[in-house]
């Protein structure tokens, strides 16, 4: 009985990318956002696309990724 609830799910590791892919362009949103902000600190919440979006972005999606790499490596296999 306890061997059949350790085995995983044959769904799992496409259930796992849809999570890390998800949380990886949530990020990059977040950052492309952020990135785009002209200049919230004073009072201007204008967004102005440039190079600083794209970068935000990649650095988004990037941290999204080493967050799943990381949780990954602590969790039981």
């Amino acid at each position: 009985m306890l061997d059949a609830m350790n085995d995983n799910s044959p769904h799992e590791k496409t259930l796992f990318r849809v999570m890390v892919i998800g949380t990886c362009v949530s990020f990059g949103m977040l950052g492309a956002i952020a990135a785009s902000m002209k200049d919230f600190i004073h009072g201007n919440a204008a967004f102005e696309f440039s190079i600083r979006t794209f970068v935000g972005f990649l650095i988004g999606f990037a941290v999204g990724w080493v967050f799943w790499k990381v949780l990954r490596t602590k969790l039981p296999r």
